[in-house]
């Protein structure tokens, strides 16, 4: 007799961040108001995290990496070891409030949400935005200027986040979906981290699937914690990604015009940081000069990793 599929599979993928990884599995484990299957893939931390979790949390499946996959290959690995009816993809540097997860997959079923979002809280309780609309040219325009903040670029009303609603896309530090839109629409794309989440909302989205943000699920998220630790490959991520998702979802002209701005804001920040790297240490003189060297090796040498 075949066993019956856990209602929720929750996947995470953890690198150096072996404290916060605890955390996030214990509030897992004692407040997500339902069984579920739960995964690790560890990227090669090498800093105790697997022993950590083989130790304290015997009950996860974990799966010891021997190298540094990066997010979105990790999440798809351990999305094909999934046995559950639905996949939540976690971040480590989350807290799940109490009973967090069940109203949230019954929010999502009672919805029909092809893939969806909960209400994230900043460390202080705060509202911590986590949906908007689709970044597009305007976006990186504004952001170029210093603009993007005071003007909104993508943002929607913080009245908004009261209460359920449909927007473009969700975070990636916490996605539920069903494991028959897995089976359609496929994993994260792995050529793109910082809008792989983008990318997947966009994908069930013209699929026909709808995304939601739900506010009554609460769950604390700290965010960046791995991209302290390493600007350079941050930075990087986030303004190549851009490009790589204008040329999957915008065409040829758009792509063009986003490349542009981007080298714009590469040549721009590398001179600012520059001058204040003069005067005392800042590491992001030297990330948007390893940015630049990507973005050449990108565009005229093919080179499509991140």
């Amino acid at each position: 007799m075949m066993s019956q599929r856990p209602a929720l599979s929750v996947i995470i993928v953890s690198y150096r961040t072996p404290d916060i990884l605890r955390d996030c599995l214990r509030s897992v484990r004692e407040e997500a108001g339902l069984p579920c299957e739960v995964i690790v893939v560890d990227n090669a931390s090498g800093d105790g995290t697997v022993e950590m979790v083989r130790r304290e949390f015997p009950e996860v499946v974990l799966i010891d990496s021997a190298t540094n996959l990066g997010f979105s290959p990790a999440n798809n690995l351990a999305l094909e070891r999934a046995t559950g009816e639905h996949l939540l993809l976690l971040n480590p540097d989350t807290v799940v409030r109490r009973g967090a997860l069940a109203s949230w997959l019954e929010a999502h079923q009672a919805r029909g949400a092809g893939i969806s979002g909960p209400h994230l809280l900043n460390i202080d309780g705060s509202l911590q935005v986590s949906a908007w609309k689709v970044p597009g040219l305007m976006a990186s325009l504004l952001e170029l200027f210093y603009l993007h903040r005071w003007l909104g670029a993508g943002a929607y009303p913080r009245d908004h986040f009261d209460t359920d609603f449909q927007p473009a896309f969700v975070s990636g530090a916490a996605m539920l979906f069903h494991r028959s839109v897995h089976e359609r629409v496929g994993g994260l794309d792995p050529t793109m981290f910082w809008m792989e989440d983008v990318d997947l909302c966009v994908r069930v989205r013209r699929m026909g699937g709808s995304c939601w943000y739900f506010h009554r699920p609460e769950i604390v998220h700290i965010g960046g914690q791995s991209a302290k630790q390493n600007p350079e490959r941050a930075i990087s991520n986030q303004l190549l990604s851009r490009i790589k998702f204008a040329r999957k979802h915008g065409g040829a002209l758009p792509a063009l015009a986003i490349t542009f701005v981007v080298l714009l804001h590469i040549l721009t920040r590398m001179a600012a940081f520059g001058l204040i790297a003069r005067v005392r240490p800042e590491p992001r003189a030297k990330a948007y000069r390893i940015t630049l060297v990507k973005l050449w090796r990108y565009l005229f040498h093919g080179d499509r990793s991140i």
